[in-house]
Formats: C-alpha cells, structure tokens, sequence
C-alpha cells in the first residue's frame, strides 16, 4: 500500500511538474509574441549567455572581415550586454504639449526671418532642413547674412561656435554649447535677442511686429488661446518661446537602419555597419559618452579640442562651461553632442575643427587633447589613447552613417511674410 502511495505521489509531483512547465512556456510565448522575440531574448534570457564588452573586442579582433554570422552574433551579444534599449518619444512639458497648432505655428516662426531685427536671419538660416539642421560651415553666421549654407560666408557676421544640429534636441538636457539654458523654452528666445545672431532689441517691438500680422493673430489665438477675438493679446515671448520649442521637439530621427536593427532585423547593417558597432562599443569605447539610443550622456565635458585637426595645432581657448559658471574647473567644458545624422552635420566640434568623422576618429585614437601634447586643465578621464587598428578607425566612421536621414522635416504651408 506504502509502494502505491509513493508512485501515486511521484505522479502527482510529475504531473505538476509537466504542467508548470508548460505553464512557463505559455508564458513565455504571449511576452514574446507582444514583446517581441529579440527584445524578449535579449533583456530576459541573454544576460548570463553574453561575454564582457571587453571580451567580445577581443573576440572581434580574430574574426574575419567577412564572416557576416560571426559579425551579427558580436553586433548582438554587445546590444545585450550593453543593455541596449529603443528609443522612445521625448517627454514633453505639462505646460507645453505638442498640439499640432502650436508645432505649425512653431514651423512657421522658425522659418520666418521676423524674428530678426533686420529680418535677415531666421532660425532656419543657421539650422537647416538641407545642412542636417546645421549650416554646413565651420562656425555659424549671423544677423546681415544672406542664404543657406556656403551662401551665408559672404556677408555678416562670423559667430564663436559652431552651429550644432538640432536633430533630436528634445533629448538632449545640455542646451548650446555651453549648457546655458535650462530647457527648449529658454534656448529658443536667447538667439533671438543675441547682438551676433539675430540682433533684436526689444520684446515689447518684437511683440508689435508679430500682431501687426493678421495671420500671426489667427495662428496664435488657435494655437494658445480660447476666443476668436483674435486681437493678437496671445502673442507673447512666453508663447513665442513655447510654439518654436513645439516644433523643434518634432524634430526626431529615430527610424534609422540602427533602430530598425535594435529592434531584430538583422538585414538592416551592412557587415561593414555591423563591425563599426563592435568597435565602437568595444576597442572604440565611444559608448563611455555617446550612450545610445541618443548617443549622447547629457552632460558637459573637456576633450582638449585643439584650434584645427592639425597634429601641433594648439588648444582652444574658448571657456565654454567656465564662463557660464565663472570658474576655472569648468574651462573647454562643452556638452556631449548626440551622433544621429552625423554624417549631414559637418564640420564637427565647437568649434568647427573637424571636418571628417575620420578626423574625429584620429584625434580620440590619440588620446585627445592631452594625448597630443596639450595643457589640457581638466580633460575628462574616459578620453584616452585607443590604440585602434587602420580597419576599426574605417570601420567606426562607416558605422556612424547607420543613423543618416537626408531629409526630415515636414513641410507646412507658410501663412506668414516678414515683409
């Protein structure tokens, strides 16, 4: 009888067992089925299966230029134990929701030259649709230039920094350069009453200008107001500022080649693209400041970034961070640009330096500003020297182009003139 109670028991403790199992596997598929299989593998049950970053560089340097398998599981096992998640949408404030009446009334203050005092320059001027949302020049242009791009270098004036894209700015907290502004609001009004960028003296003129303009009226009363008076009292700099900080928070790249790869679909890298990744989160260590999905860490940092590639070439000697706070542990402080579109938005640096992503490639391989001999104050700890071979440098740059999109904007139909 004991014997019969065992087995019974034994059964039961199978049965059980059987249908835990299934249980768990049942599970299993739904979270995969809506989470998606890769996205499910990856964070649940790759973790304890991957190697270090370290390890996996290692294993990239003995694997052949053309083994598209062996590059892919590398490309994936570093996505895994790098942790690597998608991008999602900005968070935009509670007082600044994306209605679409006030992102096309943003589209047209951005592109209308209005905003400037001779009404020359609009925000466009210097960040432009066909220049990445950058200017394509060395250093930006400002008030009394003429044009986009090449056009602007003949007249007005020359600025200090370079013009930096405003591709996917929403996710960026470090606003300019220099990190001076604190929010999209904030930034999108500086420029406009900056002497060498678009020179405006007075709110209350700018304010007049902007009423004066019936369409103006309509489309700020749409977009902040709650009667149809329409007598332009809802044209204010605080609205100003919110319905071009609307627009530019639309302006977002995140269905890229390296997006769609994320996401599971191995064709979308090249065995070139897919290499570059390797390298730039392994023998490369990019990813240390240039985190994805944005590709950036939000804060300020020193490179040493000399005047011009130039091997010898000295040091800046712009403050950046240091002259906003007014301390010498903030000097050639500047914040750490996001890489999407990359390859639309040279020159590169703060100061137009670089022309090539090449050139970038060079100069962190040395070690930065330090690496090539500079007084360097305080140059951030994480920049040091590479050691890459010729095949990583190319390799790296040729995975940048993952994130390109030449053209990313929508077009409004523009109600409004400057004249």
């Amino acid at each position: 009888m004991a014997d019969i109670t065992k087995v019974a028991a034994g059964a039961v403790v199978a049965a059980n067992r059987a249908a835990i199992i299934k249980i768990f596997i049942v599970i299993t598929f739904i979270a995969a089925s809506s989470y998606g299989l890769f996205q499910f593998y990856q964070r649940y049950l790759a973790e304890s299966a991957v190697l270090s970053t370290p390890e996996i560089a290692e294993l990239a340097k003995k694997t052949p230029a053309d083994d598209r398998g062996e590059w892919l599981r590398l490309s994936r096992m570093v996505l895994a134990v790098e942790k690597v998640q998608q991008i999602a949408a900005p968070i935009e404030p509670i007082n600044n929701r994306g209605e679409a009446s006030r992102i096309e009334l943003g589209y047209q203050l951005f592109f209308d030259p209005i905003l400037s005092a001779d009404k020359t320059t609009s925000c466009a001027s210097c960040h432009h649709p066909d220049y990445g949302m950058a200017d394509g020049l060395k250093k930006g242009r400002g008030i009394g230039s003429h044009g986009v791009g090449k056009q602007r270098e003949a007249s007005g004036r020359e600025l200090q920094r370079n013009t930096p894209s405003i591709f996917n700015v929403a996710f960026n907290p470090i606003l300019f350069w220099d990190g001076r502004a604190g929010s999209l609001e904030e930034q999108a009004l500086a420029p406009i009453f900056n002497e060498e960028e678009m020179n405006f003296p007075d709110a209350k003129e700018l304010i007049a200008r902007l009423r004066a303009i019936p369409a103006y009226r309509e489309m700020f009363a749409r977009a902040f107001g709650f009667n149809s008076k329409q007598d332009g009292s809802e044209i204010t700099m605080q609205n100003v500022a919110r319905a071009v900080a609307a627009f530019e928070r639309k302006l977002n790249i995140t269905e890229t080649a390296y997006d769609s790869f994320v996401k599971g679909q191995d064709d979308k890298l090249t065995t070139g693209q897919l290499r570059g990744l390797v390298a730039f989160f392994g023998q490369g260590q990019c990813a240390a400041c240039h985190i994805p999905p944005h590709f950036h860490d939000g804060i300020l940092s020193s490179t040493g970034v000399p005047v011009s590639s130039e091997k010898g070439a000295p040091l800046d000697g712009d403050p950046g961070f240091g002259a906003v706070i007014r301390r010498q542990d903030g000097f050639g402080m500047f914040k750490t640009p996001g890489l999407r579109n990359v390859s639309q938005t040279a020159p590169y640096m703060h100061n137009g330096a670089f022309n090539t992503l090449e050139d970038i490639v060079e100069f962190y391989n040395d070690g930065g500003g330090r690496g090539r001999g500079l007084n360097v104050f305080s140059q951030d700890t994480k920049v040091e020297k590479l050691n890459l071979t010729d095949q990583q440098k190319k390799t790296w740059s040729v995975f940048l182009n993952h994130s390109t999109v030449r053209r990313h904007h929508r077009r409004f139909r523009l109600k409004c003139s400057a004249g």
